[in-house]
């Protein structure tokens, strides 16, 4: 099974639209696919039209249940499609980080959600082929979870001005948290959100391949009122308007990670690149420790001369040029 965890600590970005999007492809190629929501907000139940009221149990529960006992599967999953089971979020989700929340006192507890996926793979009689994890705009132990479970990492990218002054941030923070579960994944930004017809916006994603050229998936989602349309609707935007632009760019993304990521068994995933971060920092032992929830820092990873990444100058200088104004000294 690959699992693929989305991520980015920014919001708004097109996460869960993405998660939904792959998750129902996926699953229309014939790929068992297990969703799963460690996003406290619900966001992928919603989408699919799953009501929150009749949640009886969540990802968090299925994290928490004692290895000596089953996890109720009966109850956590929903059939949304066929090939398609969501393992839903519900706002106590956000709980867990918390010291009396249960994940932090336990033993390897960066590891309960790989654990979690496992056993609920293992109870199926088939089993599944992929595992898309939509993870919560933050970094903290439930984040961690969704790193130490996964090989895929997928960062949507709005191609933004502040979007992409983020990226670079992003990816150390991926980086680091993966070196520090002693783990190797591939990242991959994606281009979400992306309007073509703006100059700046076509200037910020060739900035953002320049920046980052082995990491850039080669394909860009566009923007599409038809995507917002189809959450509302609790549908993913294939089944909402397959004809629309949203549904056609995310089915293309689809069959370029099944090409790429291993999803297809027969198929040769992507090679793992050498990890190139250094100066790991210790704000999540700290945050352990102290038993308290909170968002990783990675001022210190920045050299102490640097005042802002390259890429943030460089955002800088597109979106002023944008405006016909020059840059500050």
């Amino acid at each position: 099974m690959r699992v693929i965890a989305i991520i980015n600590q920014k919001g708004g970005c097109g996460k869960t639209t993405t998660a939904i999007s792959l998750a129902s492809i996926f699953a229309k190629r014939n790929f068992r696919t297990l969703l799963v929501d460690l996003d406290p907000q619900g966001h992928c139940a919603a989408g699919l039209a799953v009501p929150e009221s009749r949640i009886e149990t969540d990802i968090g529960d299925a994290m928490l249940t004692p290895e000596g006992r089953n996890i109720d599967c009966a109850r956590l999953l929903w059939r949304v499609a066929r090939n398609l089971d969501l393992a839903p979020s519900r706002m106590k989700l956000a709980a867990l980080e918390s010291p009396k929340g249960g994940l932090v006192t336990q033993e390897n507890r960066e590891r309960k959600l790989a654990r979690a996926i496992e056993r609920i793979a293992g109870s199926s009689p088939a089993g599944y082929d992929v595992c898309l994890i939509d993870c919560p705009p933050s970094v903290g132990l439930l984040t961690y979870n969704a790193l130490a479970a996964s090989k895929e990492i997928v960062i949507p990218v709005e191609t933004s001005y502040f979007s992409l002054q983020g990226a670079a941030r992003q990816v150390a923070t991926v980086r680091s948290l993966a070196r520090r579960l002693g783990m190797r994944v591939r990242i991959r930004l994606l281009p979400t959100l992306h309007d073509p017809s703006s100059p700046l916006a076509r200037d910020l994603l060739d900035e953002l391949k320049r920046q980052f050229s082995s990491y850039v998936v080669p394909l860009v989602i566009r923007f599409d009122t038809a995507l917002k349309e189809a959450s509302s609707f609790g549908q993913p935007i294939d089944d909402y308007a397959p004809e629309s632009m949203g549904a056609s760019d995310y089915r293309d993304l689809g069959e370029w990670l099944i090409q790429h990521a291993g999803i297809d068994r027969s198929i040769e995933p992507d090679e793992f690149e050498a990890a190139e971060l250094s100066g790991l920092h210790s704000a999540l032992d700290e945050m352990i420790a102290e038993r308290r929830p909170a968002e990783i820092d990675l001022s210190e990873d920045q050299p102490a001369t640097q005042e802002r990444p390259a890429s943030a100058s460089r955002a800088d200088e597109i979106y002023l040029r944008a405006q016909g104004l020059t840059k500050p000294a």
